[in-house]
């Protein structure tokens, strides 16, 4: 049975979780149509300006006017800005961005799910391990797993200490080299090549919360680590997902003592 995208999208509780993660931040949307070259097409602006969304009816407006094109897959930066007006505005990454969120991309294949899981625990515990614990949230991508840390885990102090894009790509390569062993580990005992990456340049975009796969009829759920036992892939079925709408949960601070010992090993961003 076709998935009728306009239909899924006209949900409320898809629409508010969608424009709540987005909120600040510079969106971007797939399109299914797509371009020359074969890519689908990306909007990023409207009238020159940076794609926002800041109320449900702003997920109305880029379907109904982007119809010919046929909106699919909507993104968020990882940076939450001061003010997203103007091109300048999204791209001054130190004046502008009031707080960025931490995120692992664990790229896998879909029949690879339950061994991706094993991977998300390894790099849980390295969290957890390092005093975060309330922050942590995961998201089942399409493919893979995206694995975030709230960004209000991060101090206000701390933020206005070292720059966001420094502290966060720090905590993230930290991680992600402390995982390693573990991955190699699971990949060999498994027989998979999965891969844990450090994606937190300046522009990067994550699939938001509820979002349709660019290609796949897969929902982009959200669950917390005390799930991970449980989580199957049939929670990600547009007909009939299972979604938490703990991503909202934190406890601010407690990525500092993480924050502060990664930017030391790793320095900021390159």
């Amino acid at each position: 049975m076709t998935l009728n995208v306009s239909e899924y999208y006209r949900r409320s509780e898809v629409r508010k979780e969608i424009v709540e993660y987005c909120r600040n931040r510079w969106v971007a949307v797939h399109c299914e149509e797509k371009m020359k070259d074969g890519r689908p097409i990306l909007l990023r602006y409207y009238k020159y300006k940076p794609l926002t969304l800041s109320k449900l009816e702003d997920v109305d407006f880029i379907l109904s006017r982007y119809s010919k094109l046929k909106p699919r897959t909507f993104y968020a930066t990882s940076n939450v800005y001061k003010r997203i007006l103007t091109r300048d505005d999204v791209l001054d990454y130190f004046g502008n961005i009031l707080k960025r969120t931490p995120s692992w991309d664990i790229d896998s294949k879909v029949e690879w799910w339950q061994t991706t899981l094993k991977i998300a625990k390894a790099l849980v515990k390295i969290l957890e391990d390092n005093g975060v614990r309330e922050s942590i949230y995961l998201k089942w991508s399409g493919r893979g797993l995206h694995v975030h840390i709230n960004e209000n885990a991060i101090s206000s102090e701390l933020y206005s200490k070292i720059p966001p894009l420094d502290l966060t790509y720090s905590i993230v390569e930290y991680v992600t080299i402390k995982v390693q062993k573990s991955l190699n580990e699971i990949n060999a005992s498994e027989g998979t090549s999965i891969k844990v990456e450090n994606l937190m340049d300046p522009q990067r975009v994550f699939t938001a919360p509820l979002s349709l796969h660019r290609f796949l009829d897969v929902v982009c759920v959200v669950f917390k680590p005390d799930e991970l036992e449980n989580f199957d892939i049939s929670w990600t079925k547009p007909s009939n997902y299972r979604h938490s709408v703990k991503w909202r949960e934190y406890k601010e601070g407690e990525a500092d003592n993480l924050a502060l010992k990664a930017i030391e090993a790793i320095g900021g961003y390159p």
